[in-house]
């Protein structure tokens, strides 16, 4: 029977000198299952050269998400947060997608959407593109990690006017540097990675 559609069921019952008994009873078959939905694996990218921003993709559009369900197919209600379009900055983000059927039956999955814009990258050690920050935006510390352990030397910030405004020794960390920030006013500024085989300029936003 169709989904919601009420059926009329009639049972008999036989003794063994033949007596028999019935009864009817109304059924109404319901969907309670929720769609699956599966998302993307955890994500970091790049918004390209000359772009401020990461735009959010259509992740069900693009195949990068998927949504099953048992009654409907396909599934067609889909939503994201952050919205389809939304301009994110550079910073670690949770992307939660959600799926409906046509009953109102509800499936969500989660992932973690890092941004970090790579504006320049020497070719002499294109592993510098390995070097992350975090947290982005940050408000007191910020994290280094050198998963490779690149021979690094110092780390330089610039203000978006070019003035070199902190210097902190890279020499000899280990995977994670936490380098104080707490003294910068909240802005962006440009974080050059000076290595011995060449450097990285990343975006910071200091919150």
């Amino acid at each position: 029977a169709d989904i919601g559609t009420p059926v009329t069921v009639q049972v008999f019952s036989q003794d063994n000198n033949g007596n028999l008994a019935t009864c009817t009873a109304t059924v109404t078959a319901v969907d309670l299952l929720a769609p699956v939905v599966t998302c993307p694996a955890d994500q970091t990218v790049d918004p390209g050269a000359g772009n401020l921003f990461y735009i959010v993709p259509d992740y069900f559009a693009t195949g990068e998400a998927t949504a099953i369900d048992n009654c409907t197919d396909p599934v067609t209600v889909t939503t994201q947060s952050p919205a389809v379009g939304t301009p994110l900055a550079d910073g670690t983000y949770t992307i939660t997608l959600t799926a409906t059927d046509e009953y109102g039956n509800v499936g969500t999955c989660e992932f973690e959407l890092t941004v970090d814009t790579i504006i320049g990258v020497s070719d002499n050690d294109q592993n510098l593109g390995t070097i992350t920050m975090y947290p982005v935006p940050t408000k007191n510390t910020l994290n280094i990690s050198n998963p490779q352990h690149i021979d690094l030397e110092r780390l330089e910030i610039y203000d978006l006017r070019g003035r070199l405004v902190q210097v902190s020794d890279l020499r000899g960390m280990g995977i994670v540097k936490p380098i104080d920030v707490q003294m910068l006013a909240a802005a962006s500024y440009y974080v050059k990675i000076i290595g011995k085989e060449g450097q990285i300029t990343k975006r910071l936003l200091k919150e």
